[in-house]
């Protein structure tokens, strides 16, 4: 008998497997997998192999070396046909089929047909209904089990939930949210919906620190919690390999459900830092740096710039007692990012030639990159183009020059080319060339991960400003509509304010067919509300 799974995973290696062993052929064990646990046809192949996007890009660059892909590439196509996602070509299909050992149709199984439908088969009887507060059975699709009852949030359901979710990469998670989020029934609550999905995940993350495989390890770290004066390296390490799901967790799922778990995992690690031992001290002094920056960044991105301000100076004054030059330089990087946002151009300057001055003393390119991008937004909103295009060509040259093996602190897992050109279609904006913008947009894009919700969101609100300023009404709400349902996923403040701005400037073609269109969606996602006058 095979041992019960550990993830959900697991559960899917474990079912093709066994399908295998019973002699189905790939193709067979495919359908399988995407029937039950309601994936694509392109997802279904990788989980049924118990694949990674990263794993398969990895194989395809090691049989096509002349064609490289990252693992954001395989998430553009997993994602598609949904507006976040990119349709493979007829040669991408043609090579992931041989990846997968199966034929391109295959790959297109679960796409409509447009012929007339086969005659529908009798309802089976009505199955007893959900009990309340339960999770579905091993198979069944997370999601749709949370929609289908009032969640009540147990200690055992709690326990079930960080079970699920212990091997969940957060870009998978996020795809799988946005794919069910534009695919649902449009007659659902979904605002009702994603509310339980997310108070579910939070409950589900908001304990790592005790989720931990081995026993020891984890009897360990609650010693370390009962009595912080037995802090030692294995719970240091431990702390610092959690902090890239907090930030992930506001990426996938926004800054109200994110704030919670970095706040309360921050004053944990206050408790650490005040009987640390003195070698000790600087890594968890940076750990503790990090959660505040955390927490002031979902600050920021609940509009509460007044604490977000506390928390970054928190962050800043935790990352030079820790003496860690780098955290100081991305710190005072997103303090630069706030003052410019609030319309405050000098300030954000002031901010950012102190962090390119600390960024100066690193060996990062990261950090000389991010400071030189803040300081371009600073001096464009400032109306100083020159100093701006200065800051831009800097930045380039830093991110040109990043290689993408090099190891990186965990707070740049965003920045990379695609962000440079995103700024790069910021500043452009801001500074009336609205043809630069949207070329600059159009490369950002099919960069970034669209698992992260907000990178992936911001960008195409410069993209629709664009459009807007060249005229093109149609295009601009199209893509307007886009981050509609991106917001879907990720309700931030900061992601409706500029939904709310983009509405507000399409006002005087309000008539028209496309903005009508516009706004019969925002009444779906309930989208309501004033523009602000913030840019950045």
């Amino acid at each position: 008998m095979a041992a019960k799974p550990r993830s959900r995973r697991q559960e899917q290696v474990q079912f093709a497997t066994e399908l295998r062993a019973a002699g189905k052929a790939w193709t067979e064990v495919y359908a399988a997998v995407r029937r039950r646990y309601r994936v694509n046809a392109r997802v279904a192949p990788r989980l049924a192999r118990g694949l990674s996007q990263r794993q398969v890009a990895e194989l395809w660059n090691q049989r096509w070396p002349d064609d490289p892909k990252s693992f954001k590439n395989i998430s553009t196509w997993e994602l598609w046909p949904a507006s976040t996602g990119h349709a493979p070509s007829l040669d991408t299909l043609d090579r992931l089929a041989q990846l997968y050992e199966c034929a391109v149709p295959d790959l297109l199984a679960d796409l409509p047909t447009h012929g007339h439908p086969p005659p529908q088969p009798a309802p089976a009887p009505a199955g007893p209904a959900p009990v309340a507060g339960t999770i579905p059975a091993a198979g069944a699709d997370l999601l749709d089990g949370l929609a289908a009852a009032p969640l009540m949030l147990t200690p055992q359901l709690a326990s079930t939930l960080v079970h699920q979710l212990h091997d969940v990469r957060f870009e998978e998670l996020a795809q799988a949210l946005i794919m069910w989020v534009q695919q649902a029934n449009p007659g659902l609550n979904r605002r009702e919906l994603l509310l339980k999905i997310s108070t579910a995940l939070t409950v589900a993350a908001a304990a790592p620190l005790l989720d931990i495989a081995d026993a020891d390890e984890r009897d360990r770290v609650a010693a370390v919690l009962d009595d912080p004066s037995r802090l030692d390296l294995a719970t240091i390490t431990h702390a610092e390999r959690v902090l890239q799901h907090y930030r992930r967790q506001g990426d996938v799922l926004g800054p109200q459900i994110a704030l919670q778990t970095a706040l309360a995992q921050r004053q944990v690690i206050a408790d650490l830092v005040a009987n640390a031992p003195e070698e000790l001290r600087p890594r968890v002094l940076t750990v503790y740096a990090e959660l505040s920056q955390m927490v002031g960044w979902q600050l920021y991105n609940l509009g509460d710039y007044r604490a977000a301000q506390y928390y970054y100076d928190d962050a800043r004054t935790a990352a030079h007692d820790a003496e860690n030059t780098e955290l100081v330089t991305y710190v005072l990087c997103t303090m630069s990012q706030l003052a410019t946002w609030q319309n405050k151009p000098r300030v954000g300057i002031d901010h950012a030639i102190a962090a390119q001055a600390w960024a100066a003393q690193s060996d990062s390119l990261a950090a000389l990159g991010y400071a030189a991008d803040v300081a371009a937004r600073a001096f464009a909103a400032a109306q100083q183009h020159d100093k701006a295009r200065r800051a831009l060509e800097q930045e380039h040259a830093a991110v040109r020059d990043m290689a993408a093996d090099t190891p990186l602190a965990s707070w740049w897992y965003f920045y990379d080319e695609s962000f440079y050109w995103g700024t790069n279609a910021e500043c452009a904006l801001v500074l009336g060339t609205p043809e630069k913008a949207l070329a600059a947009a159009r490369t950002s894009l099919p960069m970034i991960d669209p698992t992260n919700v907000h990178n992936y969101a911001h960008t195409l609100a410069l993209q629709s400003q664009a459009h807007l300023q060249q005229g093109d009404i149609a295009e601009a709400s199209t893509i307007a509509g886009d981050i509609a349902r991106i917001s879907g996923v990720n309700r931030s403040p900061r992601i409706t304010q500029r939904i709310a701005d983009l509405r507000t400037a399409l006002t005087p073609w309000q008539r028209s067919r496309a903005v009508r269109t516009l706004d019969d969606l925002l009444d779906h996602y309930r989208l309501t509300g004033s523009s602000s006058t913030n840019k950045s």
